[in-house]
């Protein structure tokens, strides 16, 4: 992969991952194009999944942070609110416009902690501690939880394919060679105590010595 443009990439999201809003497609986007050049480098991908996929809490937060902030000004304004939940709520239907208007006035009352009318990242991360179902109330900008569990089945997969047995690897066997001249293991192994191909190690073995002792 050398980069990707903008329409395989909203092809990738929304086919993939289940994020299929085209204003937040394209927020997506251009928070993975750090460089603006309008294409996703392979570094530029690599890092923005990541985060996308495995970033941490602060780290998602800030992700969907600015995705919201759809200017790049570091606050997310109404005006902001009003776009993205009529484009993901209403999709064009002018006469529900006021619904919308009174959704934006709640949710901004949730984010807006210090009252000054629009929500800058630490009133975000603020609002979100408290209540964390707020952190893509603007729309999807992270994957599903469908996405999720098709990757982690496929990653499952991976690792099962990964643990066969090649048919040209040694393999040591399960049970210690008892055979004169093999080095047995210093440690005792009941004969109860095997689970599967492992071996659980109980006690150490017992020597001469230490017969001798307890006598």
């Amino acid at each position: 992969m050398d980069k990707i443009d903008r329409a395989k990439f909203r092809d990738l999201l929304a086919d993939t991952f289940g994020v299929d809003d085209s204003l937040l497609m394209d927020r997506v986007f251009r928070c993975f194009d750090t460089d603006a050049d309008n294409y996703i480098s392979f570094d530029e991908f690599m890092k923005g999944m990541s985060v996308f996929l495995k970033g941490r809490r602060e780290e998602r937060l800030k992700f969907c942070f600015r995705v919201y902030d759809l200017n790049g000004d570091r606050y997310i304004s109404k005006e902001e609110m009003f776009q993205m939940l009529k484009n993901c709520l209403v999709k064009g239907a002018e006469e529900d416009e006021d619904g919308v208007k009174d959704l934006v006035d709640l949710v901004l009352k949730k984010l807006d902690e210090d009252r000054d009318g629009r929500v800058s990242e630490a009133d975000w991360n603020g609002a979100i501690d408290k209540e964390s179902l707020l952190m893509e109330a603007f729309g999807q900008c992270l994957p599903n939880s469908k996405a999720f569990m098709g990757m982690r089945e496929e990653d499952e997969d991976s690792q099962a394919k990964a643990r066969q047995v090649s048919p040209n690897r040694l393999e040591l066997p399960a049970k210690p060679i008892t055979h004169s001249g093999i080095h047995m293991p210093s440690k005792h192994v009941h004969p109860h105590a095997m689970k599967g191909n492992r071996r659980v190690v109980v006690a150490p073995a017992p020597t001469a010595a230490g017969n001798e002792r307890k006598k």
